[in-house]
């Protein structure tokens, strides 16, 4: 599956060394990279609405992510909230 986490952007200036020898100043929006609360890589967003139009958008890791139906992934914190939900509860017989 393919990445769906945004790439934040920063904007500065970094030192490129060239291969002349030479360095070379770039002034501009570069990315950054975004991370799980756990520290590893992000690879994927929460997917919990949180407004009509507005998703949660928490960066999370593949080992973070709880995801309860298809290309549909949950930050614990909605995770939990998910599992709570009374329709996602088990029926009794």
């Amino acid at each position: 599956m393919a990445s769906k986490a945004r790439t934040k952007r920063k904007r500065g200036c970094i030192r490129v060394k060239l291969p002349g020898g030479g360095t070379a100043i770039l002034t501009g929006s570069f990315p950054v990279e975004s991370r799980c609360h756990c520290g590893k890589l992000a690879t994927r967003m929460c997917d919990w609405k949180v407004g009509p139009t507005t998703t949660c958008d928490q960066p999370i890791c593949e080992s973070c992510t709880t995801s309860p139906k298809p290309d549909k992934d949950l930050c614990p914190k909605h995770a939990k909230m998910w599992e709570a939900h009374p329709a996602n509860k088990p029926k009794s017989p």
